[in-house]
């Protein structure tokens, strides 16, 4: 098993960025690094490939946001990680 980690781009209207910070901290498993001017840069982790999608999917479609692109993603075993993180992925 891997543990996946991606950056994501997302693009948005400046005016609903508080909508788009809530709605993006209600998902799980994703955090906003920064934000300024109608961008945003989040982090998605997860057990597999299919969870990011989802969040970033999830992104793309929230109201105000016109894109949400992947700029980075990594995949390490899934050792490497701790029991917590572990427990709290297969969530």
């Amino acid at each position: 098993m891997e543990w996946h980690i991606a950056s994501i781009l997302v693009h948005l209207r400046p005016e609903r960025s508080p909508d788009v910070r809530a709605a993006v901290a209600a998902l799980g498993d994703v955090e906003v690094h920064a934000e300024e001017r109608g961008r945003m840069v989040v982090t998605v982790e997860g057990p597999h490939e299919g969870r990011i999608a989802d969040r970033m999917t999830a992104i793309h479609l929230m109201p105000g946001v016109m894109s949400a692109v992947m700029v980075f993603h990594h995949a390490e075993p899934m050792a490497a990680r701790t029991a917590e993180e572990v427990a709290t992925a297969r969530r």
